[in-house]
């Protein structure tokens, strides 16, 4: 799944994601280059996507779509 994501400013923006929800959802790759910031994860069910969604937006990053 890629999502495209507002607030992902740096690297420290990168580390807090991988960091907080890594452990919970597996690797999360997020591409620096693009704007807005494009995150990629491994996510098949919808329950997940909506709680990863969820924990995303509590740690300041709001989903702007899924790509």
């Amino acid at each position: 799944m890629k999502l495209e994501v507002k607030n992902i400013n740096c690297q420290s923006c990168v580390n807090l994601i991988k960091n907080s929800l890594e452990d919970e959802f597996g690797t999360i790759i997020i591409d620096l280059t693009s704007e807005p910031k494009i995150l990629t994860i491994d996510i098949n069910s919808n329950e997940i996507k909506a709680k990863f969604i969820d924990e995303l937006n509590e740690l300041g990053f709001e989903v702007i779509k899924e790509i």
